[in-house]
């Protein structure tokens, strides 16, 4: 891999892009919304800390809140440390719905070759809901086909955090990458560690060399309560940790 050097002779590290998908819907109202914050809140300095250990990447957050129609809550891609500093909660919207094809449209928009830099590292996509999809006929598959249609979605690793048994269906399946489960909170105090667990996996499997059926499995077998970063296994062929995976 070529490396850029920064003024100074430093090497500048790349960008990875996380974008959450947040489901603002009126289903969200109250408790679950309030899990939301708390869960996403928690989240942050744990990747703080991860970003912290890596030299070859900068860890950049949009937030696209989605109902009836989707809104960039952060709209610019943000360092996380600045994110965790300066958090705002997200509101539910009254009488939205689950519309999940225009948030598809809109992250496949933010991560097309005209928007996206080209030393971008592979992104990770995090989709949060408390249910099935309400998009008109056609609307929910029209909107995951742009995404997957863009080099940078089909090589995203995608992963869903399903609130509630409702919610873990079939077009979660369809939205998530292959080698990752649906992850079900089926309590609103639960939400925050799902979250932890699968945004460090989502960085962490990014990197060249982890053992990704080591992370599928510990992410099948994670327990709802548990808080701890998974355990990676060591990488293999790079000789070294913390080298990430091209969109191509």
């Amino acid at each position: 891999m070529t490396e850029t050097l920064m003024p100074g002779g430093g090497v500048a590290r790349r960008p990875l892009h996380f974008i959450v998908m947040a489901d603002c819907s009126g289903s969200m109202k109250g408790e679950k919304m309030q899990a939301l914050n708390y869960a996403l809140r928690s989240m942050l300095p744990h990747l703080v800390d991860w970003e912290r250990d890596q030299l070859q990447a900068q860890l950049l957050i949009r937030i696209l809140a989605f109902a009836s129609a989707p809104h960039w809550f952060v709209a610019d891609p943000v360092p996380v440390a600045h994110l965790s500093a300066h958090w705002r909660n997200l509101e539910y919207m009254p009488m939205g719905r689950t519309n999940m094809g225009p948030a598809f449209r809109a992250v496949a928009e933010v991560l097309s070759p005209d928007h996206l830099e080209r030393r971008a590292l592979r992104p990770a996509i995090l989709l949060v809901t408390d249910g099935l999809p309400t998009d008109p006929p056609g609307g929910f598959e029209t909107g995951l086909a742009s995404l997957l249609e863009i080099a940078a979605g089909r090589s995203a690793l995608r992963l869903a955090v399903a609130i509630g048994k409702d919610a873990n269906s079939e077009p979660l399946d369809r939205f998530r990458s292959p080698d990752v489960p649906v992850l079900v909170a089926d309590g609103t105090d639960e939400i925050a560690d799902r979250l932890v667990t699968a945004s460090i996996a989502m960085s962490r499997m990014s990197e060249v060399g982890v053992n990704r059926g080591t992370l599928t499995e510990q992410l099948n077998l994670a327990e709802p309560t548990r808080r701890s970063q998974p355990e990676v296994a060591t990488a293999q062929g790079s000789g070294q940790d913390g080298y990430f995976e091209d969109i191509l």
